[in-house]
């Protein structure tokens, strides 16, 4: 849809359209950032069902989807086995080493990469890939640092919105 694309400012298209990669970080981005913890080891976390949507039409489109985040939940792993996730990355205490890796596993530039985050372990990475991006409400010095800042908050759809964008930039937009 092209009359999406006047939603965005012309330099953040022009970079969507470049994308090959669509990297996040989980807590603040994909969910809320809240954590409930159960009175045994589990926790529980909610997603949003529009953010799951987008994954398909963005593989379909031959963009690479997946996380990076320095925690381990069964429900995120639950949840990124089930939308087919090509790159799942938990437990990480450096993310951008683990980013490194990722670009050289799979042959791309940083000029191909798209990522989403919302605090300091994230910054490093949004700052050298194409595309840095961060949620409303991330906290000012974070947000100062991103490329383009969504009207969502984390966990109410940023990822749909940084995946329209770039399959609208790049004419793959589903509908």
């Amino acid at each position: 849809m092209k009359e999406i694309l006047n939603l965005y400012p012309g330099e953040i298209v022009k970079k969507a359209k470049k994308i090959k990669t669509l990297l996040f970080d989980v807590d603040g981005v994909l969910t809320n950032g809240k954590i409930i913890y159960m009175g045994d080891e589990s926790e529980i976390k909610e997603f949003h069902v529009r953010d799951g949507q987008i994954i398909k039409p963005l593989r379909e489109a031959g963009i690479l989807v997946g996380i990076i985040t320095g925690r381990v939940s069964e429900a995120v792993l639950r949840r990124a086995l089930e939308l087919e996730f090509d790159i799942i990355r938990q437990g990480i205490k450096n993310k951008v080493e683990c980013y490194e890796k990722i670009k050289s596993e799979n042959d791309l530039s940083s000029e191909e990469i798209a990522f989403i985050g919302d605090d300091f372990p994230d910054v490093e990475i949004m700052e050298n890939c194409l595309l840095g991006v961060c949620p409303a409400d991330a906290p000012d010095y974070i947000r100062l640092r991103a490329d383009w800042v969504t009207k969502a908050k984390g966990g109410e759809g940023v990822v749909r919105e940084v995946a329209d964008l770039i399959l609208s930039a790049q004419g793959k937009f589903p509908i």
